[in-house]
């Protein structure tokens, strides 16, 4: 899964430091306003006009443990927009702070299955002398949450143009 020469984004995702590969990332945003709505699913913490398009923003703190209480994005809070490939470019991550970027690990060790939280883990790289747990970006959302994000997504979309705060 990882190689020699990956480089890796340290996120901080309540309190822990978690990796994310570099070749997922497609960039890095302040957080701003999320319109969020109870019927969505739990792991959403909403959705942001990013230049006229709705970016579903995924909450990895609820994704990593799904019974933590829902709460605000604090100051210095990241989201993380996921590269076309990761995602289709619509699909972003909620951290309490982006912390490093381009960091190269010193080793890779897989995780079981069952030893993984919620399958999203994919396993550890050892980072300046500490294990740090690497998100599998492919194991985020089930199928099921996917579907229902493209749908919310398109609904809002179709909003946004018709507000004229949208890109046809």
């Amino acid at each position: 899964m990882a190689s020699q020469n990956d480089t890796y984004l340290v996120l901080d995702v309540a309190g822990v430091d978690m990796a994310l590969p570099m070749t997922a990332v497609a960039e890095i945003l302040p957080v701003t306003r999320f319109d969020r709505q109870a019927p969505w699913p739990k792991v959403l913490a909403g959705f942001m006009n990013l230049r006229g398009q709705p970016l579903a923003v995924i909450d990895l703190a609820r994704v990593m443990d799904p019974q933590r209480e829902v709460s605000p994005p604090g100051l210095y809070s990241h989201v993380i927009r996921l590269a076309e490939a990761h995602g289709g470019g619509g699909l972003g991550l909620l951290a309490d702070r982006a912390k490093d970027a381009e960091i190269v690990a010193d080793a890779f060790t897989e995780v079981d299955d069952d030893a993984s939280a919620n399958g999203v883990i994919g396993g550890n790289l050892l980072i300046l002398g500490r294990l740090t747990p690497l998100i599998d970006v492919d194991r985020l959302l089930l199928l099921e949450e996917e579907v229902r994000l493209a749908e919310i997504a398109e609904t809002l979309r179709t909003r946004l143009e018709a507000s004229g705060h949208g890109e046809p």
